[in-house]
């Protein structure tokens, strides 16, 4: 994991999406998603030792061009996942992806434990994209299948064979914005070190 994410004690999540607007011949106003909605992460680090500043200054300094793509969880410490559920097997069977349409905001699997059920909000990712997508509602499993919806559209397909991983265990692929600066803050023998926010952007 990026020192910059293990040390952090405060995260902050956003989602956004470019909207397209139009006005028609008679005048009417409109207006529609333009993109599948992306995360951004604002995250902030406590105080640091020199121990630790000079770990994140290494991987600060290890960026080509002041440009780096990360992929990270979010420590267990920050929990983002709002409400949590659980999708559980059905006893002896593996969960497949059974049907997603055409958008893949509705996406059911299959061989599930009845006791199944998810939240919204949870995190959940397939392996046909590093895409982190959100559940729109709450959702409960019936006759071992668990239909639910997600609040974007899919970026790729969707389809039977993919895996997917549930809640903080989701891998976002995130570039950083900038470098923020950093300031000594004078100890009692020592120094400590102080960032500023670090801008994170979702990318696929």
């Amino acid at each position: 994991m990026s020192k910059i994410f293990e040390y952090t004690n405060d995260i902050s999540l956003s989602r956004s999406a470019r909207i397209r607007r139009s006005i028609s011949n008679s005048g009417y106003a409109r207006q529609e998603r333009g993109s599948p909605t992306f995360y951004s992460m604002q995250v902030n680090l406590p105080l640091l030792t020199k121990t630790k500043y000079d770990e994140v200054e290494a991987e600060l300094l290890g960026l080509e061009d002041g440009i780096d793509f990360k992929t990270t969880s979010i420590p267990s410490i920050i929990n983002l996942t709002f409400a949590n559920g659980s999708i559980t097997a059905q006893s002896g069977s593996t969960i497949t992806v059974v049907n997603a349409n055409t958008s893949g905001v509705d996406v059911q699997l299959a061989n599930v434990d009845n006791s199944s059920n998810v939240k919204a909000g949870d995190f959940i990712q397939f392996s046909s994209s590093t895409k982190v997508y959100q559940i729109k509602a709450d959702a409960t499993a019936s006759t071992n299948i668990i239909s639910f919806k997600l609040m974007t559209g899919a970026i790729n397909p969707i389809v039977a064979g993919n895996t997917f991983t549930y809640g903080n265990g989701v891998q976002f692929k995130m570039m950083l914005n900038g470098r923020p600066n950093v300031s000594v803050v004078p100890g009692p023998g020592f120094n400590y070190y102080a960032y500023g926010t670090f801008n994170f952007q979702e990318i696929l």
